[in-house]
């Protein structure tokens, strides 16, 4: 791999993990105001469509292979536990906690699947760049134990572990089939599984609307479809743990944007984190001698 496509990898984390630090406060403006399955299909349907006609135009379609199907379906399918998951959190969690279990969840599950599937080896300085991430994250974030809110912190836990699949899963098949197909595929699978269980729960449609909900809604789905293909680009040019550990980058965003929009001024505790998780994310890819 050379240094020109992981800094092409980088960037691309990068841009995806400045678009992905909107989440939570899209995820507070939606709310429960509409069905959730119901925005979600509606939404999805629209990047399918999309999709299609770029692949159309570009006549860029490879024909799936039955054994590629497996990574597909895993891929679509952590995509959605992470979507829902995380937006139940942020909904019925303290923004802080939220992001920690997330983040945490993420990241450990970056550095287990990358050895696992992709037979990247863990070594000391690997190790102690997750526990500087871990460190980092602590110090941003408090983490607030709610016997009350346990099945929500679950919730944020198991959805860190999904994006880490919908993260990583794709350099399976990202040599074989192009970013587009590859994230048609999975917001295919995505729709199906949202329009299953918005008539099973027999939600309630309605039309859209100009409302702050449905705009919401709609900027959901623009940043699904970019960072859709940047987290392709991105993986397929870097090591698992090391993109996992990119896209802590999304906390140190957001606290920017924390500052420019809201003029929230970050503690010095805070800004410790920060320096720590930028450490933990320059660490494996430094020139000294492995530990």
């Amino acid at each position: 791999m050379t240094i020109k496509n992981k800094k092409f990898g980088v960037l691309n984390l990068l841009s995806s993990a400045l678009i992905f630090s909107f989440f939570a406060v899209l995820s507070r403006t939606i709310g429960f105001s509409l069905p959730i399955f119901f925005l979600s299909w509606t939404r999805t349907i629209i990047i399918v469509i999309i999709l299609y006609l770029f692949i159309l135009i570009s006549n860029n379609w490879i024909k799936l292979k039955r054994a590629d199907i497996i990574w597909v379906f895993l891929r679509s399918l952590g995509g959605f536990i992470g979507f829902f998951g995380s937006y139940i959190a942020f909904i019925f969690l303290p923004i802080g906690t939220a992001y920690f279990i997330f983040f945490a969840g993420s990241t450990v599950g970056g550095y287990l699947i990358g050895h696992l599937f992709f037979k990247e080896k863990i070594n000391r300085t690997k190790i102690l760049s997750l526990f500087l991430s871990l460190l980092g994250l602590s110090l941003i974030y408090t983490f607030d134990f709610n016997k009350d809110k346990f099945w929500y912190l679950v919730a944020a836990l198991v959805s860190g572990i999904g994006a880490s699949i919908w993260n990583t899963f794709s350099k399976k098949i990202s040599h074989i089939y192009s970013a587009v197909q590859i994230n048609f595929l999975d917001n295919l699978m995505f729709f199906l599984i949202a329009l299953f269980l918005s008539l099973l729960l027999g939600e309630k449609w309605t039309y859209p609307t100009l409302s702050y909900v449905w705009t919401a809604s709609m900027l959901f789905g623009v940043m699904f479809l970019v960072t859709g293909q940047l987290m392709v680009y991105g993986f397929s040019n870097l090591e698992a743990y090391t993109g996992s550990l990119i896209m802590l980058s999304e906390i140190l965003f957001g606290l920017i944007i924390g500052f420019l929009f809201y003029s929230e001024i970050p503690s010095t505790l805070t800004l410790t984190g920060g320096i720590i998780i930028i450490l933990a994310m320059v660490l494996p890819e430094t020139k000294v001698k492995k530990l």
